[in-house]
Order: C-alpha cells, then sequence, then structure tokens
C-alpha cells in the first residue's frame, strides 16, 4: 500500500509539473507572437484578488499598447476611466485566464485578450455609433427632434467610451469630419430648437394641491412627444414631467412663484433597457454633461390671473364655435358627463353611456393611476359610416414608479345604439400627420389606419394580450371594429423572403411575447411610442384581375417599448387591405428587431 501511494503521489507531482511546463510554453509563446495584450497577476491567499489584478494588468497593457485617442472630457483619475471604458466594451467577455500557480501560499494568473479580437468589439461600437448617428440626421431631415437629440446624444456618449473616439470620423453630405465634435455640435443645436410656453388659452388652475400649469411645448411650431423634464415645485421637491403631443402639465405646491425653472432631460437613461450597448455605457462611464440650452426660464407671475379654481373651471364645449344639431348637442351632453366623471372620480356614474367592453376597457384604465383633467376641454366628433369619433378629453397620469404624462383620450360612439364600443389613446402629432397628409387616400381610409394604430398602442396600457398576439399573428386577420378575426388568406399574398430571414422574425416573436407576458403580469404600467412611421400605398393591383390593388397599405413604424424591468425596440411592418372599408384585412406582418439595417427593412417592396 505504501508502494501504490508513493507511485499515485509521484505521478500527481509529475502530471503537476507536466501542466505548469505546459501552461509555461503557451504563456511564452503568447508573449512572443506579438498577436496579444497580456498581464499577470499574482496575490498571496486570494484567488479572486489575483484574478482581479491580472484584468486591471491586462486593461493597462492594452491602454499602453493601443494608442488609444480619448475623447478629453473631466475626469479626476484617468486610470478608472479607462477600467470604465473596458468595461463598458465588455472586455472581460474576451479575454482568456490562465492558472500559473495556485496554493496556500499566493495565486497567480496569467490573462490575455487576442488583439484582433479587441479590434472587433471596437469596430462593433464605431458601427453602432454611425449608426445612430445616421439615424439622428435622418430625424433632424424629417424635423423628428426628440429623436435626433436622443440618437445624436447617444451617439456622442458611444465616441466617448471609444478607444479611438478622439480621432473616429462620420461621413457628414460626403464630407469627412470628427464624429464626437460633430455630435456635441448637433445636440447642442437641437436642444436649443425645442420652445417651452405657459398656453395662453388654457393656462392651468388652482388646484388641492398647488397651482397645475400647463406648458405648450414646440419645435419648428410643431407638438413635441416623448421629451422629459425636470422642474423645481416651488416648495420642497424636485418632480420630471414627460410632454406628450405638445403638452405638460406642471404641478407646483404653491401659487406664490413668479417663475419656473425647466431642466431638458436629454440622456434618455428611460428608454435604455432596450438599447443594451449604450446602456453598457452609461452603467460605467459618467454621462457626458452639455451645457448650452439645456435650461429654461418660464415667467409665470404675469399668467396668474387667467388661472381659474379648479371646481370653476366650465366643462368642455366643441372644437369649432357653431350652432349644433340634434346629435351634436346628445354627443356633447354625454362627453360633458364623462368629463365630469374622470373630474369627480365617480365613473359608475357614466356607465350607461359604454358597452360592458368599453366599459371594462375604462374601468382598466382607471384602476391603476391617479388620472385628472388637464385644463378646458374643446371636443371634435367626426361620423365615419356608422360610427361617431370623439377627439379627446385630456388626462394626465400619474403612476408611483412612473413619470407623469398627458394623454389624450378619444372615444367611438356607435350611431345606432349610441353608445362607446370603444376607447383609445389619441397618436402623437407626428404620426398622426403621416397619415392624415395623405391627400390622396380616402378618408375612410385615413382613419381607418389611424383607428387601428391608436388601438395598437393603447393595447400595450390595457394589457391586452391576446389582441396584440393576434396582430403578430401568421395568419390573415380581419378587423372589425378594435377586435382582430383570422380569415383565409387571400391573393395568395407572400413576402420575399429567405427561409432565414422568416425564421429569425419568427423567433423575434417567440422572444418578444414571452417577455411581454411575464411585463404584464409584473408592471403597473407600460409606455410605448411610434418614433418613426411610415405609411405607404399600393398603386399597382396585387389581385389576379388587376382590380382595387390601390387600396392596400404598407405600414412600417419604429416601436419602442419601456417598461420597469423590460424594453424593446423593433419594427413592425402589417401589410392592411382596405378594400372594404368596413372589414379591413391585415394580410402580412412581420417583426424586425431594431439592429436590422434600415436598407433591409420589409416594406410593400418585398411584397408579391
Amino acid at each position: 500500500m505504501k508502494k501504490i501511494l508513493l507511485t499515485s503521489l509521484l505521478l500527481m507531482l509529475f502530471v503537476s509539473l507536466n501542466a505548469q511546463r505546459k501552461t509555461v510554453s503557451v504563456i511564452e509563446d503568447i508573449k512572443n507572437s506579438g498577436n496579444y495584450f497580456y498581464a499577470l497577476g499574482a496575490v498571496a491567499n486570494s484567488k479572486v484578488k489575483a484574478e482581479d489584478n491580472a484584468l486591471e494588468g491586462l486593461y493597462d497593457n492594452i491602454y499602453e499598447n493601443s494608442r488609444f485617442s480619448l475623447v478629453k472630457i473631466d475626469t479626476d483619475d484617468q486610470d478608472e476611466y479607462v477600467t470604465n471604458l473596458m468595461l463598458s466594451l465588455d472586455v472581460e467577455t474576451i479575454k482568456k485566464m490562465l492558472p500559473v500557480a495556485g496554493n496556500e501560499d499566493g495565486y497567480s494568473y496569467f490573462a490575455y485578450v487576442y488583439k484582433k479580437d479587441f479590434d472587433s468589439i471596437c469596430d462593433r461600437r464605431a458601427a453602432v455609433m454611425r449608426r445612430y448617428a445616421e439615424r439622428a440626421r435622418s430625424n433632424e431631415d424629417e424635423q423628428k427632434m426628440v429623436e435626433a437629440l436622443k440618437n445624436y446624444y447617444w451617439a456622442m456618449l458611444l465616441c466617448v467610451a471609444h478607444p479611438h473616439g478622439a480621432t473616429l470620423q462620420l461621413d457628414v453630405d460626403g464630407e469627412m469630419v470628427l464624429a464626437y465634435n460633430y455630435l456635441h455640435e448637433r445636440a447642442t443645436e437641437v436642444l436649443g430648437l425645442f420652445d417651452f410656453a405657459v398656453a395662453k388659452d388654457n393656462p392651468g388652475e388652482f388646484n388641492d394641491e398647488g397651482l397645475a400649469v400647463i406648458l405648450n411645448v414646440r419645435s419648428f411650431a410643431e407638438p413635441v412627444s416623448g421629451l422629459k423634464i425636470d422642474y423645481y415645485n416651488g416648495v420642497d421637491d424636485y418632480c420630471t414631467e414627460k410632454v406628450s403631443n405638445g403638452k405638460a402639465q406642471l404641478q407646483l405646491a404653491t401659487s406664490d412663484i413668479d417663475d419656473i425653472d425647466i431642466t431638458i432631460k436629454y440622456d434618455f437613461q428611460y428608454e435604455l433597457i432596450s438599447h443594451p450597448e449604450v446602456k453598457y455605457v452609461m452603467d460605467n462611464i459618467d454621462n457626458v454633461l452639455l451645457t448650452e440650452n439645456v435650461t429654461r426660464k418660464i415667467e409665470l407671475k404675469k399668467y396668474l390671473r387667467y388661472f381659474k379654481n379648479y371646481k370653476d373651471v366650465a366643462l368642455g364645449t366643441m372644437t369649432e364655435q357653431k350652432s349644433l344639431d340634434e346629435k351634436e348637442k346628445e354627443l356633447l351632453s354625454m362627453m360633458q358627463e364623462i368629463e365630469a366623471a374622470f373630474r369627480t372620480k365617480n365613473y359608475k356614474s357614466v356607465s350607461k353611456y359604454f358597452t360592458r367592453e368599453a366599459f371594462d376597457m375604462l374601468d382598466t384604465l382607471t384602476n391603476n393611476a391617479k388620472i385628472s383633467v388637464v385644463g378646458n376641454q374643446r371636443y371634435e366628433f367626426i361620423t365615419l359610416d356608422n360610427t361617431t369619433i370623439c377627439r379627446d378629453i385630456d388626462l394626465k397620469f400619474q403612476f408611483r414608479n412612473y413619470v407623469s404624462f398627458i394623454r389624450e383620450l378619444v372615444f367611438r360612439f356607435d350611431n345606432e345604439k349610441k353608445l362607446i364600443t370603444s376607447l383609445s389613446f389619441r397618436l402623437d402629432s407626428e404620426s398622426e400627420n403621416d397619415i392624415m397628409n395623405k391627400g390622396r387616400w380616402s378618408t375612410e381610409c385615413r382613419y381607418t389606419l389611424l383607428n387601428f394604430m391608436e388601438d395598437y398602442q393603447t393595447a400595450y396600457a390595457l394589457k391586452r394580450y391576446d389582441y396584440l398576439e393576434s396582430i403578430f399573428s401568421n395568419d390573415a386577420l380581419i378587423i372589425v371594429g378594435h377586435v382582430l378575426k383570422r380569415t383565409v388568406l387571400p391573393d395568395h399574398v407572400t413576402l420575399n423572403l429567405s427561409e432565414e430571414e422568416v425564421r429569425l422574425i419568427e423567433l423575434d416573436k417567440k422572444s418578444y411575447f414571452n417577455n411581454l407576458s411575464r411585463v404584464f403580469e409584473s408592471q403597473e404600467y407600460i409606455d410605448i411610442r411610434f418614433a418613426e412611421t411610415d405609411f405607404t400605398r399600393q398603386m399597382n393591383s396585387l389581385s389576379a384581375d388587376k382590380s382595387g390593388g390601390e387600396d392596400i397599405f404598407g405600414v412600417r413604424l419604429l416601436q419602442e417599448y419601456n417598461s420597469t424591468t423590460y424594453g424593446d425596440t423593433g419594427y413592425l411592418f402589417l401589410m392592411v387591405d382596405l378594400r372594404d372599408h368596413k372589414r379591413p384585412v391585415i394580410h402580412v406582418r412581420a417583426w424586425q428587431p431594431d439592429k436590422v439595417d434600415m436598407k433591409k427593412l420589409i416594406g410593400l417592396k418585398d411584397l408579391r
């Protein structure tokens, strides 16, 4: 037994020494090849500290040998900045670690990275930066200034978090310019294009909490949506408000105030969960501060005489001052009662004006949030076939764990039953104008698309999972009011996509709805925005008999979905058939992630 034990010990020693010799040989090959960054870390009595020591040495080696050209920012600790930059690049995922020695007396580790792997992650970051910059320029050309600000700033951050950020270039109209300087200049310029002013015709009101001030927010004279602002309530707290359709209501805790200081939140951190590349940067590197055009001072004193006590505010009237017919009088009376119900929180008092399904939607909407009516209301009634659309009541929503914001609530009446059959959040002005300014489209076409888009975005707030899942169905769908039903796919319409492209779309759908199901169960509220919308019309017939093809529409939008714990951004494409306006059909749907190249996005061009 002693001989066996001795032999075993000798064998183990031989194996260990042989392994160490191989490790030493590998390390020498790595050092001599010139193809790696590397460092050795040794710490007594701590395996973890030895590994950390090796990793820090690796970061230093990369910094010293890669000829970094960093963007100059204010920092007290350059070494910490470099370490954080490495963390934001996720270098740890490409590094390898070899144990050199490890026993009770000490630990040694050799960390190394293949130079081409490091170059690849740097190239990827530069490519993402250029994608955001390209998108920002497109946003600016389309005067979508909130999106432009976000994408310019995020691209700027990616420059700061790049080892060669100071020398990265962009192609701007055929001229190569330094990326960081250009992006910083454009972000600052865009910030200066936002105008804030107290609404002259509807400034706000005195309420039990103090003073509610309504602001109009514009850029190029157009309403702004999606911008967040901070303001001081005049007593003891800073508050955050999200601008929606050019409106924001600031709740002050006192009426004894001459002006309001506003700060624009330009980092868009609340959307980062669906943008991991930028999130890694913000999680590890201090944000770059913009100093110009960030703050505004809103003069308030001269407007105070126009404010009324909220109990004295008159109920809504028609948008146009005119003599009303009997139908309009009846609808206006109903809307005034509904408005009063929102002001008093007595929603059951108006249940008689809703179908059961519509009142369930109202109940869901009002159960989870503190809701208040925003100032004076003016209603517009639009009649299409047997439906009348009422636009709209301005409501402020406040949630415990979410920023407050205004939404415009649209009501749809069945003219025969004289009941509200559905309600929805109005689209922001940019998306709405994209539809309503299609002058060659019929009124029915435009409003059918508009209603559908409003129902779609509202479904998230009301957590209508079945409705949303049906929209993403692989089968054809019929829209009946705001309800979708399956039908047989006519016209043999298909997409000109490869099997791989179809597979990826289907996988994205599965992943998306798995996440969505969990989020609906856990989140108080979900915020969805359409950052980009594109509506096209098929001018040539798709059908065999060459008839009616001009009523085939392509809907493509960038959907930005955010909640506390989950975010998702992607492009949704729908092919909508409006040849029968009473029974529109969705023939095709496709979901693509945000990272898809803009030139490869699915549209009507891909249909056959």
